[in-house]
């Protein structure tokens, strides 16, 4: 996970040539903040910035190219590759993501660079990824500047144009800065500053999700399709655990955010089934967060995700014995939630509604960490902080098996209209919002049911199979031995965690803006 801070001065008079490099213990102490007073109001972007990398970051300013990156580092893969690249006199790269293809051997933002020298062609190179990712490229020959996010948008970048155009600023995140757009996931944006021109034409693929409107009435072909998702989705898995670095020590475990639920327990499943096949030691922290409610009365511990939580874990410490998995009970109090709320908004911007604040608030929280370790045979609870810098996420499975309340009566024709309006919109209703406030806390999160070849074949499969997330309900049962845990009804996180309607005010509505942000 890195943050990626790009901004083109355009006709403005630019700043002399500068470079400045800050460590971990630099970020912490913001010895950062005096390398940025041209910014003007973008500075206070910057520190939004740093909150993603913290292990390193720096500041490139070129007056010929009037341009100005800064650029932070959580560093995941060996070795630690400084940000922005200056590749051969041409390409300035700024690379944020995860890139799974078979034939990046170390690391992948070396892999990029490989690729960006071999070709000098940037939308060849992008459509070479696979992964989670966000970039900027600068291509000093032709010009140009290069910005955009995966085909799925994993990635949360925003950019603005400034008067007439003749300004652009590309960030990870914005805050509430205003005129900042979010990218469209797939779009590979070029802005030509020789024309102050910004183009968004090009894209990674040449089509959207397209979902398959066929039927299986008779589940002729339901366990082909289940052992092949099986397949589909332990491979997501194992690609995203094989490409953390140092791999399953006791120093970086596995975290994943756990409600109990479906999703995430096939998530949880496949990860421990990973571990134990590989013959590696690794902990798994299962991040359950629990909210005080004033309105319901209800404390942390009492809340459904927490109670289903615990049901599910005690399933998986049985199921993977061999696995040390630790649940780590995340208790937000009312207070603690109030003191933070500010700041989530200011994260999410502009995403302000009360659903939105919702979910962020969970998401936050539980990346936080900070948490409960529960001993049942000692009958002790103590203070634990997370400790595993990549999260998983079982996000993207309820846009791709039907598991939404509202699909539940569409005929055909709007359920396949439905669902893929939900898997093509995914990068704009969730992902920007959750990529923002996650990698806040400086963490990275992984998204198996989001890897592409994932949703490609789940987008195929037969109609049917997707009432009520049918197909991965039979995989969680028969595949993963999750038997009750497959029978589980969808509950979403804001009302699961209890971070919805906290007050006694009963009139708010999810889209209803939150009045005091």
């Amino acid at each position: 996970m890195c943050g990626i801070f790009m901004h083109y001065n355009g006709d403005n008079a630019s700043p002399k040539d500068y470079f400045a490099e800050f460590d971990e213990d630099q970020l912490s102490n913001m010895h950062y903040t005096n390398c940025t007073d041209q910014l003007g109001d973008l500075k206070s972007v910057i520190p939004l910035v740093v909150q993603r990398g913290p292990n390193y970051a720096s500041l490139r300013v070129s007056e010929q190219d009037k341009m100005l990156w800064f650029s932070s580092i959580l560093s995941l893969r060996d070795p630690l590759t400084k940000q922005s690249i200056d590749i051969q006199d041409r390409f300035v790269l700024q690379y944020n993501g995860e890139c799974y293809n078979s034939s990046i051997l170390h690391n992948d933002t070396q892999w990029i660079v490989d690729q960006l020298t071999q070709y000098s062609d940037v939308p060849r190179v992008i459509r070479l990824l696979s992964g989670e990712f966000a970039y900027t490229v600068y291509d000093r020959l032709t010009k140009q500047v290069f910005f955009g996010r995966d085909s799925i948008g994993k990635r949360s970048l925003s950019f603005r144009l400034g008067e007439e155009a003749q300004e652009l600023t590309v960030s990870s995140v914005t805050g509430k800065t205003e005129g900042f757009e979010n990218c469209v996931a797939g779009v590979i944006y070029v802005y030509d500053t020789a024309t102050n021109t910004l183009s968004a034409e090009c894209k990674i693929k040449p089509a959207d999700f397209v979902v398959s409107s066929k039927e299986d009435p008779e589940l002729l072909e339901v366990e082909t399709h289940t052992e092949n998702l099986m397949i589909c989705l332990s491979d997501a898995v194992k690609c995203r655990l094989e490409t953390i670095h140092p791999l399953h020590t006791e120093n970086s475990p596995i975290a994943i955010l756990f409600s109990g639920g479906l999703d995430c327990s096939v998530i949880a499943a496949l990860v421990c089934q990973h571990i134990t096949n590989s013959g590696s030691y690794a902990k798994v922290e299962l991040l359950n967060v629990g909210f005080e409610n004033p309105r319901t009365g209800l404390m942390p511990e009492d809340v459904p995700d927490r109670l289903l939580g615990q049901t599910s874990y005690k399933t998986l410490q049985a199921l993977y014995p061999e696995v040390d998995i630790r649940f780590l009970e995340v208790d937000v109090g009312y207070e603690d939630y109030l003191k933070y709320k500010t700041q989530i908004l200011n994260l999410i911007y502009p995403k302000q509604t009360e659903m939105d604040l919702s979910i962020a608030a969970a998401f936050y929280f539980a990346a936080r960490g900070e948490a409960f370790l529960t001993d049942d045979e000692k009958e002790t609870r103590t203070r634990y902080n997370r400790k595993g810098i990549v999260l998983f996420s079982g996000l993207g499975a309820d846009e791709l098996y039907g598991g939404y309340h509202k699909l539940a009566n569409k005929s055909k024709d709007e359920l396949v209209t439905e669902l893929e309006r939900q898997i093509n919109n995914i990068h704009d209703r969730n992902l920007s919002r959750d990529d923002k406030v996650l990698a806040s806390n400086g963490v990275e999160v992984r998204y198996p049911f989001l890897d592409e070849t994932v949703v490609e074949f789940s987008t195929k499969l037969p109609l049917n199979y997707k009432i009520n997330k049918m197909i991965l309900r039979r995989l969680a049962q028969n595949k993963l031995l999750l038997i009750d845990i497959g029978t589980e009804p969808k509950r979403a996180i804001q009302f699961g965690a209890k971070s919805a309607k906290m007050t006694k005010n009963g009139n708010k509505h999810g889209t209803d803006l939150v009045k005091d942000s």
